[in-house]
This record gives structure tokens, C-alpha cells and sequence, in this order.
């Protein structure tokens, strides 16, 4: 059993609890509402000063997240590295020069010859949005190709161009995508930035945990490692299952109940309402731009029905789209290779020229990339280099100069053989997360800045970054309010100190996703081990039922434990939980944390507090249902 084998060493523990008891011994008590009594302030700090980090990220009385090596056995057992693939043999035949609000589509000649000795004939068709009633966010269309020579000036922002031999073989096709200054934004939308208030840009990777980026991206970790503006904070938890939930709460400030009741991204229209933060940086005079790879599970619009309307000013869905349309190929059912150029590569370049365009002028980009990371532990050491070159250039670029940049994921790998590991668990909640500021941000505000460097070591979430977000509208001085966050109202800023105390409870991180417990190995044959698997496949079973998939989904049953753990400690309670993984009959892998409460008779009684993860790609097993959540509990008959 696999939760043990991490545990802290008898001695650790020992030196830990000979801590704790002298300090008790000097310490003050407090009244706690929640559980009698907590622990002053000033033991926190002695506590704090005293430990060292290396056992821990983070260390309290409430909250213990382990220091865990990436190189562990655990991982390393899983682990290889990839070499990129390009999806080109070929220098691209085409590209765009773009002077001030002038766009220049070139044919490149001096590589023509690579493609075919004979005479080309090139051709340009303009990309426009085009969805239907039903699918408002999705559909493209392209207007007739029009014949071009060398050089063409585009009068529309997204192009696609075609070229064929004097044989009417097409030899190549391409689609480009123009970021230049709006005609339409006039002086007042586009003063220069003379407060020189920071613009904001987001870089996200689906699925890489801080463990899997170092392991899996070497170069690209030693660069934020070495470069002194870049900030992690090590104690950063996920909130919720897949990537909607998560970005969601960076976004919204919205749980994934609360964004579906407000935004149900299911029905049309309600996203297009929902209190995305860039809006309110738009009011504020800011250029915003979203862009993200793979249409098919984009975050707003897999199992969903997206935006009716372009959520920002710069809307890269369609491009994408483009792209995608002529011709993909696919790595691990992704499309790595959007035509002659990788998906990611296509998002890199968006976010670095948005960025430099409007490098004078505020501005909010938010760039999230999934095809070489999200369905595989390895493949993002594929784009290692790719996304060094990319820190690199907007360094040199002068964009961290006036803009907070931040590199994140959303969750570590959810599947595959590592998640039957400890390291595995702890990967999957605990993604990597950088903050760069620029320098006159940190002259400005040296408390704030000071609070985020103390708040490396806490328990952090997506929530937190919400507020941060918010935080900065208000330290920027704009007339902003900012608003509370329901589901979780003790997150705060990253600038304000986070309480060493804070507990998954009070960071609105629920149970089954909660890192900072410790668990210790359960005989898998034990009774209670086996009562609560059966109630985890009954529940399982329940689910499937209430979303209406009976008629297609197979009946489980309990094949075997394959993990069965109890908690050391949970938050400042005394609850005790189960950490329970099976596979069924037929065959799926299932992870819950089960709560243990007793009634009035002292009986025993599960409750599942939170979410059940599907350990096992379940792609293939699901394809009958459409539901997203049921596709995650399904096995088709």
C-alpha cells in the first residue's frame, strides 16, 4: 500500500512532537469557535522560525504538506523523457509582417524550393466566427480563396492560405493569426500606461504537477529557479476535480456548484453574464485576450456551450479552429500538431505578440495550452525547450518590465499508473504555480511583495488568486471594490499574510482534495475497509442512476481494494477518513475519501464529503453518454 511508504521517518516525527510539547508548554491558548481552543499567534511565529523546510512545504499544527523529492522511486518508476516532434519537415512557406496597424501576408520564396521544384500558386481566404443557434460558440467559416502573389496586406485579422503546384497538388496550408492595434480602439481606450499600472498575463499547462515540472521540464524549472523575479508558492492546492473547477475559482471566485447555478456554462448564454475578472480589468481601460488549444476539451466549451458573444477583445477560438481544420495530428488523442505547427507552439506566439503589442498599454491575456500535457505524465518534456525559449524571449522582450506574469497549472496528471501511488495522489492536488513582478510593482509595494514571499510556505488555492487579481485593481487605484468569495470567505490576497494556521476547510479546499493530512496504511481486508468499498461502489452505482445513465452503463461491483489508508490528522477536527481506491467489475479504477462519523449508537457512517476520482482513462468505456460528469462514472454495456 502506497501511502505509507512516504510517511515521515519515526525520528522526524518524534523531533516534531518534543517541538510541539515545548512550545505548548509557553504558549497561550485561544478560544477557537470551531474546535475549543487554537494557538496563539506568537507561537505560529516561533513555530515557523524554528522549522525547517526541508521535511515540509508547509507546516502548522493544521496543515503538514510534504516535502516529497520529485526523483522518488514512486515517480521515477513511471518517468521518461520525450523528444519534441516537429510537425514539419519544412520552414513555413508563409508568414506575416506586421508594422504598427499594417499586416503584410508573405510568401517566403526562399524556401518554396523545399516544397517543389515547379511554380506555386498561392491563394488567401479570410477566418470569420460562425456558429448557429444551437452552437453559438462553435463553427468557422472562410470566405473564397482569393489567388496572391508574393505579398498580400490583410485587410481581416485571420487568414488562411493555400498553395499548389503548376500540378494543382496542394503542397502546403497554413493559418495565421494578426495581432495588431484595433482601428476600432480609439485614444481614449488607448492612452499610453503612464501610471505604469501592471497588465496582467496568464501561461497555463493543463495537468503538470510542481514535481512532474521539474522532472519533465528541467530547463524550464532552472529558469524560474535561477531567475530572481519569478515567485512559487509551494503549498498551492487544487480545489477541484478537472480544469473548469479550477480556473473558475481564478477567474470567478466561483466553486464549481456555484458556477454552475450562476454561469451554467449547459445552457446558452449564461457564461456570457458570468463575473469573469477580465471584465472588470476592461472597464478599466485594459485590452484583454483569451486564447486556448484543442477546441474539442477547451475549458469553456467541452460538454458546454461556450460564449455567445467574444468574452474579450482578442478571441483566438476561431483561429484555433482554423487551424485545426486543416489537418491535425494526434499524440495521445490530442491534437499535437495543428497543420505545419503544434497547437502550443500557435499559443506561445499568440500570448508573446498580444503581449508585445499592447506591451505600452494595459492589458489582460489569459493563454492556456492542453495538447502535449494533459492526457500523459511525459509528453510535456516534449515542449521543455519550447517553453524555456518562450520565459526567454518575453524577458528579453521587456514584458515582465510592466507586466505581473503568471505560469501555472491547474492539477497535476488525474490518471494513469502513477495515480495508483502516493506520489501520484499528492501530484494530482498540488500543480505548479509562478508569479513574476515587475520591478517598480516591488519598489512600490514592498509589504505586499514581502507577504507573498511568507505566503510561499502556506497552504494556498486558486480562491487566493482570485483575490489577488482583485487586490491589484485596488492597489492600482482604480475605483474598485472588491468582491468576498462565498464559497470560501477567508481566502485572501497574496499580498496579505495567509495565517501559518489556515486548514484545508478554511482555504475551501474539501476533504478529498486536502493535502494536508497525513494518512497511514489500512489492511485492505480489514471490515471497515471493506464495508466502505462497498459503499463507494453503491454510490458510484447511485450516481449513475441520478444522471440517467442506467439504460447505457454497466452495473458495477467491487472487484478488489487496491488501496485502503486512514487519516493521521484532519485540519484542527478530530474527523477521521478513509482513503479508499478499487477497481470494478467490469473494469474501472475509483479514488474517494470517505468520511467516518458515528451516530448516537456509536455506529459507524460513511459519507463521501466531496468528489469520487476515475483513476483509469475512461475515453474509450464512455462514449454512449455525453454528460460530462456521467462520462467520469460510466462503463457503456
Amino acid at each position: 500500500m502506497y501511502l505509507a511508504t512516504e510517511a515521515p521517518s519515526c525520528k522526524k516525527l518524534l523531533a516534531l512532537t518534543i517541538l510541539l510539547a515545548a512550545a505548548v508548554l509557553v504558549c497561550v491558548y485561544r478560544e477557537n469557535p470551531f474546535n475549543g481552543f487554537y494557538y496563539e499567534d506568537e507561537f505560529l511565529e516561533f513555530v515557523n522560525i524554528t522549522f525547517n523546510y526541508t521535511e515540509f512545504l508547509v507546516w502548522s499544527p493544521e496543515c503538514s504538506i510534504q516535502n516529497l523529492d520529485p526523483f522518488n522511486e514512486q515517480a521515477m518508476k513511471y518517468s521518461h523523457k520525450e523528444k519534441y516532434i516537429p510537425c514539419s519537415q519544412h520552414k513555413l512557406l508563409s508568414y506575416v509582417n506586421i508594422t504598427g496597424i499594417n499586416a503584410t501576408l508573405i510568401i517566403d520564396k526562399k524556401v518554396s524550393h523545399s516544397y517543389t521544384k515547379e511554380n506555386i500558386t498561392c491563394c488567401y481566404s479570410y477566418v470569420s466566427r460562425s456558429g448557429s443557434k444551437k452552437k453559438p460558440d462553435e463553427g468557422i467559416k472562410f470566405g473564397t480563396c482569393k489567388t496572391f502573389k508574393d505579398s498580400l496586406n490583410l485587410t481581416q485579422d485571420t487568414v488562411r492560405v493555400t498553395c499548389h503546384s503548376k500540378k494543382h497538388k496542394k503542397i502546403y496550408e497554413n493559418v495565421h493569426e494578426v495581432i495588431r492595434i484595433k482601428k476600432e480602439f480609439n485614444a481614449s481606450k488607448l492612452q499610453p500606461n503612464s501610471e505604469r499600472v501592471p497588465s496582467i498575463l496568464f501561461i497555463g499547462i493543463d495537468s503538470i504537477s510542481r514535481l512532474n515540472l521539474i522532472r519533465a521540464m528541467p530547463k524550464s524549472y532552472e529558469f524560474l529557479s535561477n531567475d530572481s523575479t519569478w515567485f512559487p508558492l509551494l503549498g498551492y492546492n487544487k480545489i477541484g476535480e478537472n480544469t473548469f473547477p479550477n480556473l473558475m475559482a481564478i477567474l470567478t471566485g466561483y466553486n464549481s456548484t456555484e458556477a454552475y447555478n450562476i454561469c451554467d456554462p449547459k445552457k446558452i448564454g449564461p457564461l456570457d453574464t458570468c463575473r469573469f475578472i477580465w471584465k472588470e480589468y476592461k472597464k478599466f481601460g485594459y485590452i484583454t485576450g483569451y486564447g486556448e488549444d484543442e477546441t474539442s476539451i477547451n475549458t469553456f466549451n467541452y460538454r458546454k456551450k461556450g460564449f455567445t458573444k467574444k468574452p474579450v477583445d482578442y478571441y483566438f477560438k476561431p483561429y484555433m479552429e482554423a487551424s485545426e481544420s486543416i489537418g491535425t495530428v494526434k499524440r495521445d488523442t490530442l491534437s499535437y500538431c495543428a497543420g505545419p505547427e503544434t497547437s502550443a507552439e500557435r499559443i506561445l506566439n499568440l500570448a508573446k505578440r498580444f503581449a508585445i503589442t499592447y506591451k505600452d498599454y494595459k492589458h489582460f491575456g489569459f493563454f492556456w495550452m492542453n495538447t502535449f500535457s494533459h492526457n500523459n505524465l511525459n509528453t510535456p518534456s516534449r515542449m521543455d525547450e519550447k517553453i524555456q525559449k518562450f520565459l526567454k524571449d518575453i524577458t528579453e522582450a521587456k514584458i515582465l518590465d510592466n507586466s505581473i506574469v503568471i505560469f501555472l497549472s491547474d492539477h497535476g496528471i488525474r490518471f494513469g499508473d502513477i495515480r495508483h501511488t502516493f506520489s501520484g495522489w499528492y501530484e494530482e492536488r498540488l500543480p505548479y504555480i509562478f508569479f513574476s513582478f515587475p520591478e517598480r510593482f516591488k519598489k512600490r509595494f514592498p509589504k505586499e511583495i514581502a507577504n507573498f514571499r511568507t505566503n510561499a510556505n502556506r497552504l494556498t488555492t486558486p480562491y487566493d488568486v482570485y483575490m489577488t487579481l482583485q487586490h491589484i485593481l485596488t492597489l492600482s487605484r482604480f475605483n474598485y471594490t472588491m468582491k468576498s468569495i462565498t464559497s470560501c470567505p477567508h481566502c485572501k490576497s497574496l499580498f496579505s499574510e495567509i495565517e501559518l494556521s489556515r486548514s484545508c476547510e478554511r482555504a475551501g479546499i474539501a476533504p478529498h482534495w486536502c493535502t494536508c493530512s497525513g494518512f497511514s496504511d489500512l489492511n485492505r481486508k480489514d471490515d471497515i475497509v471493506l464495508a466502505a468499498a462497498n459503499f463507494l461502489v453503491k454510490e458510484i452505482q447511485s450516481n449513475v442512476a441520478k444522471m440517467g445513465g442506467s439504460q447505457k452503463c454497466a452495473n458495477y461491483r467491487l472487484g478488489k481494494v487496491l488501496v485502503s489508508s486512514i487519516s493521521d490528522k484532519f485540519s484542527y477536527k478530530n474527523d477521521t477518513y478513509l482513503l479508499i481506491s478499487i477497481e470494478t467489475v467490469p473494469k474501472a479504477v475509483f479514488e474517494s475519501t470517505i468520511h467516518l462519523k458515528k451516530d448516537a449508537k456509536n455506529n459507524t457512517n460513511f459519507v463521501i464529503d466531496s468528489s469520487i476520482s476515475r483513476l483509469d482513462s475512461y475515453f474509450q468505456h464512455a462514449k454512449c453518454v455525453s454528460e460530462e460528469m456521467l462520462k467520469m462514472y460510466c462503463y457503456c454495456k
